[in-house]
């Protein structure tokens, strides 16, 4: 993994997304002592757009009827 200083990140920004995107970890590091404060890694694509519901995922399923909209009546329950 790559480490480099939050103001190496702000100098290569563009050259930093690139090597994301090839595949690389980035470690931001801050201050004088050099403490780590973030990672950018790079996106699993595999997940993209697929949400798991969790311990229902294959029992359970969830759409929405006309876009979620409802009448004031069925808001308030009566």
């Amino acid at each position: 993994m790559e480490q480099m200083t939050v103001a190496d990140f702000k100098s290569k920004f563009s050259e930093v997304i690139s090597m994301v995107a090839n595949g690389e970890s980035i470690q931001i590091l801050y201050g004088r002592t050099r403490r780590p404060i973030a990672v950018l890694s790079p996106c699993n694509s595999g997940t993209e757009g697929k949400r798991i519901i969790g311990t229902f995922d294959g029992i359970a399923s969830f759409s929405e009827v006309d876009e979620g909209k409802i009448t004031e009546e069925e808001f308030l329950g009566l």
